[in-house]
């Protein structure tokens, strides 16, 4: 089955792509740039780049408008507010804990899928559903570890989770409407205003200015870790069910483990090695449970 009617693959390709991001976030950082500033290029680049594939299809941009509070929402509040909590919660938290309650978010989207798509709850999502959370728990270094605890940063980091899983059912329920190419341009454009609204501007033009070479990297975070997963990812979800894309997408901590190691040569201890199997079992489990439904509905 190609690659752009597989939401399986779609999903996986787009957590790969995720799974990048912190390299280039860790580069970006070496420059001076805060999170706040890289969210709004990633977005900035994301939203001219998916515009500009979608004024060149044949429907263009064109959209009713009364979606275009919906895309609002998600653009505005899901991308960009989830970019935000997620840099309050490592403030407050320890990284490791921020990552293992951000991938409550599959959860979260099984449970509202159930609800407004009547997606069943079958034993193998479950199942892998609970390998995937304990993988994403031990590769994040969450056990055994000593965590420092606080409430607020816990909560910043559980609305992220739940933000990320908002994305997932309102692009569903659009792509029902509307084409995910659309939705997806939409949503960037608005969540690139949403921070431009917020950020320093000069202080990040101040920054390019002073280290052109650090325009690649802006470029890379823009394309690889923005535009493409949630082309993927929306695409995905427009195809097959919302909390299998969302399980699938879940192999974003491994890419980031094995990309540590490879470039940083960080060595994961055997728990992360325990992880990293738990999280691929509760993969295969969703691509294998995906294929028999597709199977069953073809």
């Amino acid at each position: 089955m190609r690659l752009a009617n597989n939401p399986a693959l779609l999903a996986i390709s787009a957590g790969i792509c995720w799974g990048t991001s912190g390299l280039v976030m860790r580069f970006l950082g070496a420059y001076g740039f805060e999170a706040v500033e890289i969210a709004t290029l990633r977005l900035l680049i994301a939203a001219g780049v998916v515009s500009t594939l979608a004024l060149r299809h044949a429907k263009g941009m064109r959209i009713p408008v009364r979606q275009l509070p919906w895309l609002a929402m998600m653009g505005a509040g899901c991308l960009f507010l989830y970019s935000l909590c997620y840099v309050r919660a490592v403030e407050e938290i320890s990284l490791s804990l921020t990552a293992v309650l951000i991938y409550t978010s599959p959860a979260m989207v099984m449970l509202l899928s159930a609800a407004f798509f009547q997606e069943p709850l079958t034993r193998p999502k479950l199942l892998a559903l609970t390998l995937t959370f304990c993988g994403c728990s031990l590769a994040a270094g969450l056990f055994p570890a000593t965590l420092h605890y606080s409430w607020r940063g816990i909560g910043f980091a559980l609305l992220a989770a739940l933000l990320y899983a908002l994305y997932a059912v309102l692009a569903k329920q659009r792509a029902q409407q509307c084409d995910a190419l659309t939705i997806t341009a939409w949503s960037m454009v608005f969540g690139a205003v949403a921070a431009l609204l917020i950020v320093d501007i000069p202080h990040g033009l101040s920054l390019v200015r002073a280290s052109p070479g650090s325009l690649i990297w802006i470029v890379i975070i823009g394309l690889l870790n923005t535009a493409l997963p949630y082309l993927l990812y929306t695409r995905a979800v427009s195809l097959g069910e919302a909390s299998q894309a969302a399980m699938m997408a879940s192999v974003e901590p491994i890419v980031a483990t094995l990309l540590g190691m490879a470039v940083f040569h960080e060595v994961p201890g055997i728990w992360a090695w325990l992880g990293i199997f738990l999280v691929i079992s509760g993969l295969r489990i969703s691509v294998a449970h995906s294929a028999r439904v597709s199977k069953k509905e073809g």
